[in-house]
């Protein structure tokens, strides 16, 4: 009897599955999504029913904006103590060898693209970098105007170096947040990633209240 009763309550469960799947296909307007995203939207429908959300002063949807200014300075300040025997400087620095080192030979304004700077603030990094011989430039054959930048094997030799203590740094980041808990984040961080990306790359120009006006009315 309880084998039975088992089945039906397993049975229960893969139906609201099924229906939950149903509802994120008919959100997405897609049938062509993947595990990630599912589970994401499954995060994001039972944790809010589960976890009890703490009173505060400000509201959250108000705070997010410096909750995240704050964890830019704990991460800035972990990175900087395991950087402090490297030739890489700055999380800045590492970044924009990753993005060499994993992109191929990129343009000076590719390279600036993938790690969200200005233009003047990324040529100062580059800068950088070239004069401590982690980086070269060179021409580009289709573009005469254009740079190139490659890494050198001073810099993919700090660059290696450096990755155990960044993966330390990101373990300490993460807190005490359980495996569940850090899915959640990350997708809810690329999620937004994904919104913002095309708004730095087009829309430099736009004002706040344009970009509102466009994305949210």
């Amino acid at each position: 009897m309880s084998e039975i009763f088992k089945l039906k309550m397993d049975y229960n469960i893969l139906q609201k599955i099924i229906g939950d799947l149903e509802s994120f296909e008919t959100e997405q307007n897609s049938t062509n999504i993947s595990m990630e995203d599912f589970v994401g939207f499954l995060n994001k429908k039972y944790l809010e029913r589960i976890l009890t959300p703490q009173p505060v002063e400000v509201p959250a949807k108000n705070n997010i904006g410096q909750l995240v200014a704050f964890m830019y300075r704990y991460a800035k300040g972990y990175i900087k103590k395991a950087l402090e025997e490297s030739t890489i400087l700055t999380l800045d620095d590492f970044g924009y060898l990753a993005a060499v080192w994993q992109y191929g030979n990129l343009t000076k304004t590719q390279v600036i693209e993938k790690n969200i700077h200005e233009k003047n603030t990324g040529m100062e990094i580059i800068k950088r970098l070239i004069n401590n011989q982690l980086l070269e430039q060179y021409d580009d054959e289709q573009d005469k105007r254009s740079k190139r930048l490659k890494i050198t094997p001073l810099g993919q030799a700090e660059f290696f170096k450096s990755i155990d203590g960044m993966q330390k740094v990101s373990k300490i980041i993460s807190g005490k947040l359980s495996d569940v808990e850090r899915l959640q984040l990350f997708y809810l961080l690329n999620k937004l990633h994904d919104f913002h990306n095309p708004i730095f790359l087009n829309e430099k120009e736009t004002s706040v209240d344009k970009l509102l006006e466009k994305y949210f009315d």
